[in-house]
């Protein structure tokens, strides 16, 4: 390779480091202002919101107890603010890159392979959490922490005496907070030898490789001894709390066979993190207009393809074929070191939600090991081309993945507004079950503290009043028996709910639909889950308080009340009819039908023309349903409906005909 001058080197790396600001800053800041809290995000924040950020060293007890420090810290900056976090997860995301760029550059030297890997490991296609981003600050700091030690361990390799001890002490104490925090980059501690010795041959200069020396060997003792006890303290001491070690039962029950499995999981998992994940990015981009696709593909493939093109030509050429080999063993090993905390479990490694972030362990072997397979494959001119088409590929697919979960915040904010708005207060201790809820980045954990903040914003302390419960996980513990009143008692992580099931509200949402309350009087509502109807008669619509001092309202970060759409007024007329105030229902309705507003799904116009027929307005309840397309399987529960809450009533020559029209009779 060519010999670059210190003066085109720095500005070789001024050069790099805009190409990959802009790289990331695209990749995750498109959209950054429009996300939400997603996931285990809510319990994070709620525990701070109840609790103080003190709380963390008991909300973390369960699974990472010496990750409290970071929660401690963030939360006590950040408070309750989405946009603080997501801005400082994309703070971590570009160091962290940048340190893997000069862990690479020191350990082998300047070359376009050392160059496009930390480009493809910033914006790796196959981990999709990042607007996660209170659960995986901890991820990202210990990533930050393992890559700054690496870093300064060798700095302080090649530095004299006095200034090699301070290197090294901060080093250690980063290693060794980064695995005890997050054992995520297990992978990347294992492969610290591999970088030490590379960088011990460029550093000297040597044409060949030479046998480890004592000074390396003294080097890696200690983060050997402080590796070996975290694999004590994690086995042994703290043992497993969540995921057991799967892969030892296998091999004691059936040694052969538990091999077998392992060599499947490891070929899988490594097709997974290189094939199955570069895939995806050769999908159509949707959800981002065509428009700014086709600008974000130019823009950072431009970027890319001048940087490799422009820069001094001795910073293109390939690495000497020992680096390259060297390369490529570092890359191999961090693949395979990386994979221990899942293959150690059977954990799966997925490009599919939640799974996907199982991948972001691999990311850093990955890119290096694509980087090397196109430094290999191609020559400088179409090298610069693939470099730039396989970024700019993956930086459309992380502004995709961004408006993924936009999408989700706006379903958020529509849910629990129409929750709002439906149930204005709710009796504490109440539990709302569900079924097939169309939120994909969230579970019944992490939908609890929402409808706590949204009932009971006052709230402190480590309990809740109100949980949340998909029934898909809890109906075998709670409601094998309907009729039965079942004691609740559930507690996760450091919080606590108790309760009883005689205090359950089922509710039912599908996109594009209005939120159900599901009791005895809507179980033949279409495509209503089976869960759902067989509790149905647990439903108690008292727990809902119709007119409370204070009603609820979503906690900020859900967003701000939408536009009243026609679902808005289908809850406030649902409202007032449970409540019996026809006359209010009425003027709803009107005001529904006077701002032309129709339901996307039929059977959601049961309420509201229900309110037109109890004040006699057979006209009014034609035009709404006239409006609207009904299908032959939604007639029999809209007529249901109708004649069920009318059958108190005489039946007119008006409302038979009306019946007769629309197919009830």
């Amino acid at each position: 390779m060519g010999i670059l001058s210190r003066k085109n080197i720095k500005t070789k790396n001024i050069r790099y480091l805009i190409v990959l600001t802009l790289v990331v800053g695209i990749a995750y800041g498109i959209g950054i202002s429009r996300l939400s809290f997603y996931g285990d995000d809510w319990i994070y924040i709620y525990n701070y919101h109840l609790a103080g950020s003190e709380s963390f060293s008991l909300f973390t007890q369960w699974d990472r107890p010496h990750s409290a420090w970071i929660y401690i810290l963030t939360s006590a900056v950040f408070k309750e603010s989405a946009i603080a976090y997501h801005l400082f997860v994309l703070f971590l995301r570009w160091l962290s890159a940048v340190l893997f760029w000069r862990v690479l550059v020191n350990a082998f030297g300047e070359s376009r392979t050392v160059d496009i890997a930390p480009l493809l490991f910033a914006v790796y296609p196959g981990f999709q959490q990042q607007p996660i981003a209170v659960e995986f600050v901890m991820h990202f700091t210990s990533l930050v922490l393992i890559l700054l030690s690496i870093e300064l361990m060798i700095l302080a390799y090649c530095k004299p005496r006095a200034k090699m001890i301070p290197l090294m002490i901060l080093s250690l104490a980063a290693g060794g907070l980064s695995i005890f925090t997050c054992e995520y980059f297990l992978g990347l501690e294992l492969t610290r030898p591999l970088f030490l010795y590379f960088a011990d041959h460029t550093h000297n200069g040597g044409e060949h490789y030479r046998k480890p020396s004592g000074k390396m060997i003294l080097f890696e003792l200690p983060f050997v001894c402080i590796t070996a006890f975290f694999f004590i303290w994690r086995i042994f001491i703290f043992s497993f709390t969540t995921y057991g070690p799967k892969l030892l039962t296998a091999l004691e029950e059936n040694f052969f066979n538990g091999v077998i499995l392992l060599i499947r999981k490891v070929l899988q998992d490594l097709y997974t993190v290189l094939g199955a994940s570069y895939r995806m990015i050769f999908s159509r981009p949707a959800l981002v207009p065509t428009g700014a696709a086709a600008t974000i593909l130019i823009i950072t493939g431009a970027a890319v393809f001048l940087f490799f093109h422009v820069s001094d030509k001795s910073a293109m050429t390939k690495p000497e074929t020992q680096k390259k080999s060297g390369l490529l063993l570092t890359g191999a090993a961090l693949l395979l070191l990386s994979g221990i905390p899942f293959w150690g479990t059977f954990l799966d490694v997925s490009t599919e939600f939640p799974w996907d972030r199982s991948t972001l362990s691999f990311s850093p072997g990955a890119a290096v090991v694509i980087a090397v397979l196109m430094d290999a494959a191609f020559k400088p001119l179409f090298f610069c081309a693939a470099a730039a088409l396989v970024t700019a590929l993956s930086v459309l697919f992380q502004v995709r993945n961004t408006y993924v979960y936009i999408n989700e915040a706006d379903k958020m904010n529509d849910y629990f507004w129409q929750l709002a708005w439906r149930a204005p207060g709710l009796e504490r201790g109440t539990i709302l079950a569900s079924e097939d809820i169309p939120l994909d980045r969230t579970s019944d954990n992490d939908l609890s503290p929402v409808v706590n903040w949204q009932y009971a914003p006052e709230n402190t302390g480590l309990h809740y009043d109100y949980k949340y419960f998909d029934l898909h996980l809890r109906e075998g513990v709670y409601y094998k028996d309907p009729q039965a009143d079942i004691p609740v008692d559930h507690t996760y992580r450091s919080h606590t709910f108790t309760s009883s099931t005689d205090k359950t509200l089922g509710i039912f949402y599908k996109k594009g639909g209005c939120l159900q309350i599901i009791d005895s009087a809507n179980t033949g509502y279409p495509d209503l889950p089976a869960s759902l109807i067989r509790i149905a008669p647990k439903t108690n619509t008292d727990l809902i308080h119709i007119d409370p001092e204070s009603p609820a309202k979503p906690p900020e970060p859900i967003g701000k009340e939408p536009e009243h759409g026609y679902c808005y007024y289908f809850q406030k007329i649902t409202l007032s009819q449970q409540g019996g105030d026809k006359e209010k229902a009425l003027d709803y309705a009107q005001e529904a039908l006077r701002s032309d507003l129709h339901p996307l799904y039929a059977p959601d116009l049961a309420p509201v023309v229900l309110a037109f027929l109890e004040a006699g307005d057979i006209q009014s309840a034609d035009r709404m349903i006239e409006a609207t397309p009904i299908g032959s399987g939604d007639v029999d529960y809209l007529c249901t409906c109708w004649q069920d809450a009318l059958s108190n009533e005489p039946a007119s020559w008006e409302l038979t005909n009306f019946y007769k029209r629309h197919e009830c009779l």
